[in-house]
């Protein structure tokens, strides 16, 4: 095991569910003195942390707790104030003595959600994240218009398909793209590189994805695609044992052109020089709803600013998202890409709004 040379220098991935707290981790990791056996002992939520720690704190588990767990990125510092900032517990382990760990903001490790599914044995996992972020090439700043724009093949018969894979790939972000075992063309700067878990030797997976969103894109539609029958492979780190298949269904949170072409221009009135609420690729022309759902993160005052309207949007666009795609979507080609969430759900949407 990794852990046995570096012990407690990499992040240990902790799952919190309704019913249960647990690490799914199998080896053995160096915290300070103490040889630790993973997996720990899995406890319930309301249990976890209740007992006294080694620096006093004693609170039980809760949704602030939770919430503010989660996006305490401070305390995932190597720095000594960061570490007393982040949420210390005492944790129960399987040979039945304690040890108190430092807990913080899991996107170190995963964002999205979906190895802890694949370790709990789930088939059908749906997945919402806006997949760019690879700086220098992208950040949040940048839309799929912008890789569409440089990267725009929608088959494999493209005579330019290897280059244009190959620039679409650098624009994707690689907590993505490491679960297929492409590790990015530049350096990681997180845990991600423990994160393989699906088969994917010549990532002819994710050329599929590309394809299947550069032919919703080229239709306006949203970019909702799912990868079927992805192989699970063992990863220890994670307590994920391979041989299995599981549907990944990945919707990233773009602008289609469908979206903000039924929006009224009263919503989105257009500056005054120009005619059109919507630009060439699909974002409305509008300074204030421009950069949605790319909304300014960087900033450290850039989400205190967001107006109503702009938060209200967002949700309207992603009901509409699920709406309009419930019974499928259909590419540049007319040919089905999507087969839609009714038949994940087993039903029909009864309405249409779109």
């Amino acid at each position: 095991s990794i852990r046995d040379k570096y012990g407690g220098n990499l992040p240990m991935p902790y799952v919190f569910t309704p019913d249960v707290v647990q690490n799914m981790y199998s080896g053995n990791v160096q915290v300070r003195k103490k040889m630790i056996q993973f997996p720990e002992k899995n406890v319930r939520p309301f249990e976890w942390g209740s007992q006294k720690g080694l620096y006093g704190k004693k609170n039980r588990f809760s949704v602030e707790f939770l919430a503010s767990m989660s996006t305490n990125f401070v305390g995932s510092s190597v720095t000594i104030p960061g570490q007393f900032l982040a949420d210390l517990r005492n944790i129960p382990l399987s040979d039945g003595t304690e040890v108190s760990q430092r807990f913080a903001d899991g996107g170190t490790s995963d964002l999205m959600g979906i190895i802890p599914l694949v370790s709990r044995g789930t088939k059908n996992i749906i997945s919402v994240y806006i997949f760019n972020q690879n700086p220098p090439v992208t950040s949040f700043d940048n839309t799929y218009a912008d890789i569409y724009n440089v990267a725009n093949a929608t088959s494999l018969d493209d005579p330019d398909f290897d280059e244009k894979f190959q620039e679409w790939i650098k624009h994707i972000n690689p907590r993505i793209t490491a679960l297929f075992g492409f590790f990015n063309v530049y350096k990681i700067n997180h845990a991600n590189i423990m994160n393989h878990v699906f088969r994917d030797p010549n990532v002819d997976r994710l050329k599929e994805l590309m394809i299947k969103y550069n032919s919703l894109f080229g239709a306006g539609e949203p970019l909702i695609a799912t990868l079927n029958d992805l192989e699970v492979i063992d990863n220890p780190f994670w307590g994920i044992k391979g041989g299995k298949t599981i549907n990944l269904t990945l919707m990233y949170f773009n602008m289609p052109k469908k979206f903000s072409e039924c929006v009224p221009k009263e919503v989105v009135p257009p500056p005054a020089e120009v005619k059109s609420t919507v630009d060439r690729d699909g974002r409305f022309t509008n300074e204030e709803f421009h950069r949605i759902p790319e909304l300014p993160v960087d900033g450290f005052f850039d989400a205190l600013v967001y107006t109503n309207a702009q938060v209200n949007m967002m949700g309207y666009l992603g009901s509409w998202m699920v709406n309009h795609s419930w019974d499928g979507l259909k590419g540049h080609d007319g040919k089905l890409v999507f087969e839609g969430f009714g038949p994940m759900f087993g039903s029909k949407k009864s309405t249409s709004t779109s």
